[in-house]
Order: C-alpha cells, then structure tokens, then sequence
C-alpha cells in the first residue's frame, strides 16, 4: 500500500511540473527601413550619455506595482535584453525621429563635435495595478564647447520628468506598447528644453 501511495505522489508531482513555462520576450526598439542621406545637412549634434536605471528595474522580469510600496516582477513577460540599453536605443530613436538635431551615441566618432549633451536617470518605468503605466526620472543638459578644457565647468540645467498612460487592455504586451509612447513623450520634452539652451 505505501508503494502505491508513492508511486501516486510520484505522478501527480511528476504531472505538476511537466508543463512547460511560456516566457515571452519583449523589446522597445525594433529595426526599421529607413535609411536617410543626412550628408547636405548640417545639423547640430548632441550626445546621449548611456541612461542610469534604478536598481530594482536591472531585473530580466516586468515590473507592476500592486501596492504603494510593493512590486510584482513577471516570471513569464520578461525584456529581450536589458533594459537599460533597449531604453537607450528607443530613446535615441525618438530623438533622431522628432528633433532638428542629430543625436549621437557617447562612443560616436561625431561626439568631438558635439554642442551639448544629455545624461538620463530613470527612476520608474513599469505598469501599476490601477490599469496605467509610469515613466519618471530627470536628466540633465550640459551645454558642450570643443574650446572648453574637460575638466571646466559646463553650463548644466537639471530637469525631472513624469509621464503617464492609461492601458485599454490586459497584458504585457499592451502595457510595453504604451511604455515605448511614454519614452516618445520623453524624447519630445528633452528636445523642446534642448532648443531653448543658448546657442541651440
């Protein structure tokens, strides 16, 4: 009798773990065709510094906030690859989509050439509970002179940033989908202060 006890426990745990987990993969930058010749314009550039994300968000899970001070990080909906450089990489985009300047990466080869810059601190950017998503932060616009010795002081302006969005739907999918509009709205209001800095 205890063998045919066990040997049930054994099946019904054997059948409670064979079903496999559906993970899902997310990405807020997707490649697109457009290929511009930017060689007759003459734009002026700025650089993106590499965006600073809060600590609990450096997690491969999405996140929701389920209470005031208690996240829920999904198991199964989680980023493609980390979010601190797909946050970057959309950010960019948007940048070079809407502005009248053309945004650069730290690294470029055209960031010697560079009129100011910016540097991004992300302090939430996940879905809540109450059917919404949320995006803040604040970053910093350091206007750049090539005559300027590095280790002088730069002109700095410091601005904070929050967005939000109601979800019409359930699920992840709908909620990144509203999260990527979020890093558009960023990228619309950090051009507009940009434009207002002297010189630009």
């Amino acid at each position: 009798m205890k063998i045919v006890f066990i040997l049930l426990t054994l099946a019904l745990l054997a059948s409670c773990t064979s079903k496999p987990l559906m993970v899902k993969y997310y990405l807020l930058h997707t490649p697109e065709n457009k290929i511009s010749n930017t060689s007759n314009q003459v734009k002026p550039i700025v650089i993106l510094q590499m965006v600073d994300v809060a600590e609990y968000l450096n997690q491969s899970g999405l996140v929701m906030q389920v209470d005031k001070y208690q996240l829920y990080y999904s198991h199964q909906d989680v980023w493609a690859e980390k979010l601190q450089s797909s946050f970057y990489k959309a950010l960019l985009n948007d940048l070079n989509t809407t502005g009248q300047r053309e945004y650069v990466v730290y690294n470029s080869p055209n960031a010697v050439f560079a009129s100011a810059s910016i540097k991004v601190e992300l302090e939430h950017f996940h879905a809540t509970d109450n059917s919404s998503v949320v995006s803040s932060g604040r970053y910093w616009l350091s206007i750049e002179d090539p005559k300027t010795a590095k280790n002088e002081e730069r002109a700095t302006s410091s601005h904070a940033f929050f967005f939000k969005s109601d979800l019409q739907k359930d699920g992840y999918a709908h909620a990144v989908e509203k999260l990527r509009m979020l890093i558009n709205n960023l990228a619309k209001q950090i051009e507009k202060d940009i434009a207002a800095l002297p010189n630009n």
